[in-house]
């Protein structure tokens, strides 16, 4: 039984520490959780954001809460991701942890073309919550 017991921990833990990896197939974020109606539809001189939000047992717990500036737009779970409309020309985004999470708020800044697509995945690095641009 102490075998079993072990075996169980040890499976437990290491799934913990695996590391995140990237959804292939996000789910968009449920449009009644969004907390703007900012950034929703394209207008005038705007790109596309795009947050998608890695897979994986490390940082489960932890719902960010994603801001543009000062504006908080939306949490991100597991698995999904946000579709923001932003002007062109640099913005500031952050994800701050919600009370599960021991990880501390993240920043970085981004460059928005009007008429073009910026991809970033959203998920765990150590103990740290980070954002990383996609190429493609």
């Amino acid at each position: 039984m102490k075998v079993f017991a072990a075996f169980c921990a040890v499976a437990i833990l290491s799934a913990c520490a695996a590391n995140t990896v990237a959804t292939r197939s996000p789910t968009p974020v449920q449009k009644s959780l969004w907390k703007t109606d900012n950034y929703r539809v394209p207008g005038e001189n705007t790109g596309v954001l795009v947050i998608n939000r890695d897979t994986g047992m490390r940082g489960a717990a932890c719902i960010p809460l994603i801001t543009i500036g000062d504006v908080q737009v939306a949490p991100i779970n597991v698995g999904e991701n946000l579709e923001l409309h932003l002007t062109a020309g640099r913005h500031s985004l952050r994800a701050y942890p919600n009370r599960n999470c021991a990880a501390s708020s993240t920043e970085t800044s981004v460059e928005i073309k009007e008429g073009q697509a910026t991809i970033y995945r959203f998920g765990f690095h150590k103990r740290s919550m980070a954002f990383t641009p996609v190429a493609y």
